[in-house]
């Protein structure tokens, strides 16, 4: 029985990073790969904060609002390419780097807000 909670505790770890770096780093592409290393650290360290105090529950409701964010953000980029740029000779949101920058650094801020808020509710 004890095998069988560590192994479902493993398995939460390991969903947990692959959803923080695959959410944080949506807009990490070629040019910038020295912003890959925000995910990662936020990830481990949020991970490991999570696991040493025993809040996997919050993490996990902070994960859910990180993806919330992906989703209100690539779709706000898409009306602002469809509707504002669209007549323009201005290229997309998305090639812009300064644009994927702040993304993905707004992208870690509202993790890390809504986890450590998650936090002090819980106590």
């Amino acid at each position: 029985m004890r095998f069988l909670q560590s192994v479902r505790h493993l398995f939460s770890i390991f969903v947990y990073f692959t959803a923080i770096t695959y959410g944080i780093g949506i807009l990490v592409v070629s040019p910038t790969r020295s912003l890959l290393i925000v995910p990662i650290m936020t990830g481990i360290g949020l991970l490991s904060h999570a696991v040493k105090t025993t809040h996997l529950d919050e993490l996990g409701y902070a994960i859910m609002w990180l993806w919330f964010a992906v989703l209100a953000l690539v779709g706000g980029g898409l009306m602002i390419d469809e509707f504002v740029l669209v007549h323009r000779e201005i290229p997309p949101v998305a090639e812009s780097s300064m644009a994927r920058v702040l993304g993905t650094l707004g992208l870690v801020v509202v993790l890390i807000t809504v986890y450590v808020h998650s936090v002090q509710r819980a106590k």
